[in-house]
């Protein structure tokens, strides 16, 4: 999404318990052309009334005030560009905090039924939360299911059912192989492609160097190994709303994908730090870790840390558990519900869909200090976005591939305790990351913890 290094700029590293909790698949309010996002401008006008006057963001005399939430960084000049472009709305910028501070704040507003913004930024596995609590608006009222054909079809799924739209979906985060070119033709290693492959070079490696790994586990960050689980068709969760869940991480597939990492963590073949940190960001620079199986925005993050290895990073195609597929997977990305306790939900219903569903937007959106991966096809598939470069990956164009991966990734349906889920992971998949636990057994804790939890909060649970 951005440039900053801060993980939680991008999405939150661990779940705070005292966040609403829920979940249903839901459909991401819709882009749309220019002729789309002057009708949203339009029905902003017609339902406007006169207010108040925010001339430094903008805003003309009388426009009708609309508070947004986001910590998306450069968000401001997208909310000075809507401002001066109508003049019955006027949106004000509040950063709260990214992740699970602005989710707390925002559980503890809707529950007092004050202080809630009429549109935030809502990560796609906390949006059912806030749906299956009936807190966010169903946005086809306001012409959503238009701007569906304008969107990668995974994520409209991911915030939607049926014809009801609860957010306009946002940015997304396509993962990718990101590896050191440099040293992978050091130590005659090709690309990877298959995970068969992928194992033979992790032991071929470290064998050669047992200071190298060819990549590291971060087993403490659930959101990354459940969008690797997805990718293996072994997604542990099934919720389509109500009273239902599925839980899921002890059954066949999903025992066969950790044990199939098992061998190579068992063996030392990879390495085994929290991601996204200072640390393992010096590991890639230095050599120590070759590639990093990474989400679009990946390569900015890593940006600001590199120092030895500017220019050598390329991205290629995550690898595939059968030859010959284009399987891919989707690691973060946000939403942009408007909330039910909004006093001009048209409006800001207006703002969420130029937000994310015009090009207008999508221009700024896509440039630093923002960096923002788009959802949105008319971006998404534009040469000049395919066409963007990074110094830390020379000459090379990032979003190609990435871009590749968004048009195959699955929409899959997040569980309706998310944040408990992440609070309980940072601690159960800890002796997996020192070694102390090995990873089918971590899924067997795990799994019974997430099952009296959502039994406890009155789920009828499923096991497989």
């Amino acid at each position: 999404m951005q440039t900053s290094k801060n993980p939680n700029h991008r999405r939150r590293r661990l779940g705070i318990s005292g966040a609403a909790v829920g979940l249903a698949s839901l459909g991401m309010l819709a882009t749309a052309v220019s002729g789309a996002a002057s009708a949203s401008t339009t029905r902003a006008n017609k339902t406007a009334h006169k207010t108040v006057t925010r001339a430094a963001n903008g805003c003309a005399t009388g426009a009708v005030p609309i508070t947004f939430w986001a910590w998306v960084p450069g968000m401001n000049r997208l909310v000075k560009q809507y401002n001066t472009s109508q003049s019955k709305v006027c949106v004000t910028l509040d950063d709260v905090g990214a992740g699970n501070p602005e989710y707390v704040k925002l559980a503890e507003a809707l529950k007092s039924g004050t202080g809630a913004p009429d549109v935030a930024e809502v990560e796609y596995d906390e949006l059912p939360s806030f749906e299956v609590t009936h807190n966010v608006v169903n946005l086809a009222k306001y012409g959503a299911n238009k701007y569906k054909k304008y969107f990668d079809p995974w994520a409209w799924k991911e915030v939607s059912q049926g014809s009801a739209v609860y957010a306009m979906p946002g940015d997304a985060g396509p993962m990718g192989f990101y590896y050191n070119a440099k040293l992978f033709a050091k130590y005659h290693l090709t690309i990877p492609h298959t995970w068969a492959q992928f194992a033979a070079d992790a032991a071929k490696l470290h064998k050669e160097n047992p200071k190298a790994y060819l990549t590291n586990f971060a087993a403490t960050d659930l959101q990354w190994v459940l969008s690797l689980m997805s990718q293996d068709n072994a997604f542990p969760f099934k919720y389509t709303g109500g009273s239902n869940v599925t839980i899921d991480f002890t059954g066949k597939k999903q025992m066969a994908f950790a044990n199939f990492w098992q061998k190579m963590l068992g063996a030392h073949q990879l390495n085994g730090i929290p991601d996204v940190t200072a640390q393992s960001f010096g590991a890639m620079d230095r050599g120590v870790d070759l590639s990093w199986l990474s989400s679009a925005w990946g390569p900015s993050y890593f940006a600001p840390d590199a120092k030895q290895s500017i220019g050598n990073w390329r991205t290629a195609a995550m690898p595939q558990w059968q030859a010959g597929q284009h399987v891919a997977a989707n690691w973060g990305g946000s939403s942009y519900p408007v909330f039910s306790t909004s006093k001009h939900p048209a409006q800001a219903a207006a703002f969420s869909e130029w937000l994310n569903g015009t090009s207008a937007a999508w221009k700024t959106e896509v440039t630093a200090p923002s960096s923002l991966f788009p959802t949105f096809k008319p971006e998404l598939n534009s040469p000049a976005f395919a066409n963007i470069t990074v110094p830390i990956s020379g000459p090379s164009h990032p979003n190609t591939v990435f871009g590749e991966a968004g048009k195959n990734a699955a929409a899959v349906s997040w569980p309706p305790f998310m944040t408990e889920a992440l609070t309980l992971s940072g601690t159960t998949f800890a002796g997996v990351l020192n070694g102390k636990e090995s990873l089918p057994q971590a899924f067997k804790t795990f799994q019974g913890q997430l099952v009296k939890y959502a039994k406890q909060e009155g789920f009828t649970v499923h096991t497989n």
